[in-house]
């Protein structure tokens, strides 16, 4: 286990972007040393709740999501799709500029000429129109 620590110590300082000055060199370095002990009783500490410690990623849960998942984010969009297209224009011009380019009520009335509360009433009615539209394609 030493030589590990020393082996990963020597590691992390060689990839080190920037060292510290000379004067701090033997602090940085001990330093180091220190947390990946730290680091490495840590890990020991979590492993003894495991009864087999190489099996230990074997029971941790997938984030991948599954085929029905995937199947069904892909009807959604689509549908929010069919949603966003079913708009007016105007509507969905406030739509896109908020929701998938992030911008704020304020730019998006500069961009399209139109003051900030009007910007701001074109989305309400989108989210209204979307909504309304989204919740049409789940009584079907």
């Amino acid at each position: 286990m030493a030589d590990d620590i020393v082996q990963d110590t020597f590691l992390r300082v060689v990839t080190t972007p920037s060292l510290p000055d000379q004067q701090f060199a033997q602090s940085y370095l001990y330093r180091t040393a220190q947390n990946l002990v730290i680091d490495h009783f840590r890990r020991e500490r979590i492993l003894t709740f495991v009864q087999d410690p190489d099996k230990v990623f074997e029971v941790v849960a997938d984030d991948a999501p599954s085929p029905e998942q995937i199947a069904w984010s892909r009807q959604e969009l689509r549908r929010l799709q069919v949603s966003l297209n079913a708009l007016p224009k105007n509507l969905r011009d406030v739509f896109v500029l908020a929701r998938l380019e992030g911008k704020t009520y304020g730019e998006i009335g500069v961009e399209l000429g139109i003051p900030t509360q009007t910007a701001f009433s074109r989305m309400v009615r989108a989210l209204s129109l979307v909504k309304d539209a989204m919740e049409k394609f789940e009584k079907k």
